[in-house]
This record gives C-alpha cells, sequence and structure tokens, in this order.
C-alpha cells in the first residue's frame, strides 16, 4: 500500500516539473518575441553574440569561421556547417589533391 502512495507522489513530482518547464519555456518565448519586435535580439555583426568581443574569422577545411578568443566560442554562418560536414566526410585522396591545388590551410 505504501508503496503506491509513493508512486502517486513522484507522479504529482513529476507533473510540478513538466508545468514549472512549460511555465518558463512561455515566458522565454515570450521575451524572445519581445526582443524580435524590438530589434535588440541580434549581435551586432562582428562581435560574439556571447561576451560582445571581437570575433576573429579563421579558416577551416576552406571555410571561414568565426571565433571568439575570449569565451573560446566558435560561429557558423548560414550553410558553413553543411560545408565542414562535407569536407569531413571526403576521402584522404579528395583533401591530399584539395591541398596540392589550393595550398595548405
Amino acid at each position: 500500500m505504501t508503496d503506491d502512495k509513493d508512486r502517486f507522489g513522484d507522479k504529482l513530482r513529476e507533473k510540478g516539473k513538466g508545468d514549472e518547464e512549460a511555465y518558463f519555456a512561455a515566458r522565454e518565448r515570450e521575451k524572445l518575441e519581445a526582443l524580435r519586435k524590438t530589434g535588440e535580439g541580434e549581435a551586432p555583426r562582428g562581435l560574439c553574440p556571447r561576451c560582445g568581443v571581437k570575433l576573429e574569422e579563421q579558416e577551416l577545411h576552406g571555410v571561414s569561421i568565426d571565433v571568439c578568443k575570449d569565451c573560446g566560442g566558435i560561429w557558423l554562418d548560414k550553410g558553413e556547417l553543411e560545408q565542414l560536414q562535407a569536407r569531413e566526410e571526403e576521402g584522404w585522396f579528395t583533401t591530399w589533391v584539395r591541398d596540392v591545388l589550393e595550398g595548405p590551410e
């Protein structure tokens, strides 16, 4: 009988946690929408969205990426992740030929 009570209590705690998560998710959505409307939701170009320090451009497998020296964040523009993934899936011979033709990275 006590085992049933414990399971019921566990279910109530799980429901409470779920309700709490839903509440905070809704609040975050509202805040994001308000930021988008005011135009303050985006970091200025060239600055780290996390800490605001100037980003440095680096080249990785022929793709230009932005790196923050302060917080260590790596930021990719649209399509750059797919380009990096395609380069990683290439074989060693294709990589070698590209390095010979384009020069070392």
